[in-house]
């Protein structure tokens, strides 16, 4: 991981009219370490305003980075920092070898990206993002004060996921090669409730993704399941940077094996692994009848983590950010981290 390359693309005022001026605001592109081209974005408080920590969000699949910038305003509003990437193949992101937009060839290179960003976030963001921070907070060596053993300090790092990007998000903490002090997950979408049909369908899937991998015939989900607000579908429709095309087979097979991965590993409901040292909040709508919330509540129940926490809002749909009654669960959001995380904190 040393050897990363990247580069950057970095600027603290933003030419784009969505974003307020008083947040500064960096893009630009990073190099994953197979070579490819990844768009990451940014948004930070004022030099001078109190902070919390830095929260690296993860969009789901079909969707990408720059939609949501008023959430991540608000985010900004409550002290946080926000990184965030499009993931490959979606946004402004490399392609990979199959040129297929919203194509997942490999979860585990997800996994990978998200990994990448997060060192290079730590590399190229934050040495100007956490300068005056860094310079108003004498650091601190985990074992005294040894002028020998002066590290940086960093703000307290809080991944979010989205859907899909609850997923990437969940193994990217089981990788273990960040970390992490908190897990917030927005329409969890890790799991299925497995029945003969889908047994039948995963097992049938097999040969048909390794002749036919970019196909897209998985079923698609219900749009107008993902938002009650009338005035979403037509601008996510109208976005070009968005795909709501049918899934293609290795998509399909990669998630769901993702996803039996993930409940399968003894981690998960292990008390004493670092998965379960972190707090984590799900975040999810009574209506979702897109991601599987039977699956996710019982994925919930086993977790090991004694800090966890499973909000369901009554009535709303899939993206509970963007729900009519998305100031509820922005309140709750921000209710919980603050109780985390004070003003300023060092770790």
């Amino acid at each position: 991981m040393s050897s990363l390359s990247t580069f950057a693309l970095i600027s603290a005022r933003s030419s784009d009219p969505r974003i307020s001026l008083r947040l500064r605001h960096y893009e630009g592109r990073f190099l994953n370490r197979r070579g490819k081209s990844l768009f990451y974005f940014s948004l930070f408080p004022s030099e001078k305003e109190p902070m919390r920590g830095v929260i690296l969000c993860l969009h789901g699949i079909g969707d990408h980075c720059r939609r949501n910038i008023s959430h991540y305003e608000r985010l900004c509003k409550e002290g946080f920092g926000v990184i965030t990437y499009d993931l490959m193949n979606h946004g402004v992101s490399d392609l990979d070898e199959h040129k297929t937009r919203a194509h997942i060839s490999n979860f585990d290179h997800l996994v990978d990206d998200t990994n990448d960003f997060v060192l290079f976030a730590k590399r190229s963001i934050y040495a100007d993002a956490l300068r005056y921070w860094r310079k108003h907070h004498h650091p601190r060596h985990p074992h005294g004060r040894d002028t020998n053993s002066i590290s940086l300090p960093e703000l307290p790092l809080i991944i979010a996921g989205t859907s899909f990007g609850s997923l990437v998000g969940l193994h990217t903490v089981l990788s273990g090669e960040h970390k992490f002090h908190a897990g917030v997950w927005g329409a969890p979408t890790v799991g299925v409730t497995w029945n003969p049909m889908l047994w039948a369908q995963s097992k049938l899937a097999k040969p048909l993704v390794a002749v036919f991998p970019t196909a897209k015939v998985v079923p698609a989900v219900q749009h107008d399941l993902l938002c009650r607000d009338p005035a979403f579908l037509p601008k996510y429709q109208a976005d070009p940077l968005t795909t709501m095309d049918m899934m293609t087979t290795r998509s399909g097979h990669e998630s769901l094996q993702a996803m039996v991965r993930l409940q399968e590993d003894e981690r998960v409901t292990n008390g004493d692994s670092a998965f379960c040292a972190i707090p984590m909040l799900f975040l999810a709508g009574s209506a979702d009848g897109i991601s599987d919330q039977q699956a996710a509540i019982k994925f919930f129940a086993v977790l090991g983590n004694l800090d966890k926490e499973y909000k369901l809002f009554d009535g709303l749909y899939h993206m509970v950010y963007e729900e009519p009654e998305k100031e509820d669960v922005l309140r709750y959001l921000t209710q919980w981290l603050h109780h985390r995380f004070p003003v300023e904190t060092r770790q």
